[in-house]
């Protein structure tokens, strides 16, 4: 039996390259870019983060199924290894030059990091954010940090965690206690917040959060369908992958704004899976064009037959509402 996408994120060590997948029946976008391989070397390559400069990747230290590490890169700029000795590593996010990621030491031991890569430096965490359990997944936007605690399909109880750096208030987004479910974070991006839960798998849903307004969103999910490795935007669009039950069957990149219906950006070739989405605004476009926000979402795609890994890209434009001038 395989086990859900959200888990492999949830509790990666050494033995990696279990998941089942999401797919979608939705309308296909007009206009679809198609996909850029970013990461595609002969190491297997997943669990992409991006920001301005700045992109950071894990990658395993041989060919076949190996211990992680995370790395980064500043443009073409030479890539460097992130994490410390004798830990595996895989990067959650990065807001300006901050990265945070997930170091695992062992097999039950994960901790969430963060790390100056302008300076190369390691930055500290407030206390309470670590704890003995196993915290995963986290990203960051500007004071808030999102993650995961607890072991996935345990008896454990898992947390989805907001956490203001500074002022140190922590909101609980969700709870779940069941051997067979599995809660993971998804992305911060300004204003909204994407996870998902399964309880239990595949009975999976996507979550979405408004920080202001204080309230939770459960996207539509098809009968029959699973979802998982969702991302967002400012605008509050999400990016997530859906499938039918099983490794590479049918599997979609979809997207699916504030209103609307949902629209699928990447179609999957058979026998080919994801984990990750990861969504990165990298600009609005100038006028005298119709404002357009472009945002980058990354992925990782897995051949299923051969557990290998690679990242790719494809970007999304989003026509947004006119501005209306005050006279």
């Amino acid at each position: 039996m395989r086990v859900s996408v959200p888990l492999v994120r949830r509790k990666r060590v050494i033995v990696f390259g279990l998941l089942v997948l999401v797919a979608a029946a939705t309308t296909i976008a007009g206009g679809a870019a198609t996909p850029i391989a970013v990461k595609a070397s002969s190491r297997n390559e997943q669990a992409p983060a991006a920001g301005t400069d700045w992109f950071a990747w894990a990658k395993s230290r041989h060919s076949d199924t190996s211990p992680y590490d995370t790395w980064a890169q500043h443009g073409t700029d030479r890539a460097f290894k992130v994490n410390a000795r004798n830990t595996q590593a895989y990067p959650g996010g990065i807001d300006g030059t901050t990265l945070v990621y997930q170091q695992i030491v062992g097999i039950d031991s994960s901790d969430i990091k963060l790390y100056d890569l302008a300076q190369r430096r390691r930055l500290s965490l407030p206390r309470g954010v670590n704890t003995t359990g196993w915290e995963c997944c986290a990203t960051l936007s500007g004071n808030w940090l999102l993650y995961t605690r607890g072991s996935p399909e345990t008896r454990q109880l898992q947390l989805i965690l907001l956490r203001n750096l500074v002022t140190g208030e922590q909101r609980v987004l969700d709870r779940l206690r069941n051997p067979r479910g599995v809660l993971s974070a998804g992305q911060i991006t300004g204003n909204f917040v994407v996870w998902s839960r399964c309880n239990p798998h595949p009975a999976c849903r996507i979550l979405r959060y408004d920080v202001i307004a204080k309230t939770t969103t459960a996207l539509r999910v098809p009968s029959g369908k699973v979802v998982y490795g969702p991302s967002v935007n400012s605008n509050g669009t999400t990016y997530y992958l859906r499938s039918k039950r099983g490794c590479g069957k049918s599997v979609e990149l979809v997207k699916e704004p504030l209103t609307g219906g949902s629209e699928v950006l990447v179609a999957f070739p058979q026998g080919r899976d994801g984990d990750v989405t990861y969504a990165f605004t990298v600009s609005t476009g100038p006028p005298p064009a119709p404002p357009t926000k472009i945002t980058r979402v990354y992925y990782d795609r897995v051949l299923c037959r051969r557990q290998t890994w690679d990242i790719y890209r494809v970007d999304d434009f989003e026509r947004l509402p006119p501005v209306r001038l005050r006279h």
